[in-house]
């Protein structure tokens, strides 16, 4: 009998430490991963120590700049596969020819669109000799 006890202890020790293991691996739906991290071509990851903090700032707002319009770009908006990881959608609105309007993608990239909108806005008050991305409208 103790030889089956122990065992069983040992089993459900194990089966704790999967479902720990199981819990710190699983990823939120409103971030990725912690090894994840973006990294644009031409731009240092590094940030250099003699900066300004105006210098910063841009270079912060250039990075983010890039980074929305590279989502932009090739269509990665960030809109996971798994509906059960989505948040709900409003109410549909459909044009008088009955097509949806405001769909999750539609939603995103204007949101998307936006957010870029005000970065140039913020990087132009900063750098006035900035010029925006060639698809910037």
């Amino acid at each position: 009998m103790p030889e089956s006890r122990d065992s069983y202890k040992r089993e459900s020790d194990s089966v704790d430490r999967d479902r720990e293991e199981r819990r710190k691996r699983r990823r939120s739906r409103w971030g990725g991963d912690e090894k994840d991290k973006a990294f644009i071509l031409g731009m240092p990851t590094v940030l250099p120590t003699n900066l300004s903090k105006e210098q910063e700032e841009a270079y912060l707002l250039q990075l983010q700049i890039e980074e929305v319009s590279r989502k932009l770009r090739t269509g990665e908006l960030g809109i996971p596969p798994n509906p059960e990881d989505r948040s709900p959608s409003p109410e549909p609105i459909y044009s008088s020819d009955g097509k949806r309007l405001n769909t999750r993608e539609y939603r995103t990239r204007k949101k998307l669109e936006e957010e870029r909108h005000n970065l140039i806005q913020q990087m132009l008050k900063l750098n006035p000799d900035f010029k925006p991305p060639a698809d910037y409208k």
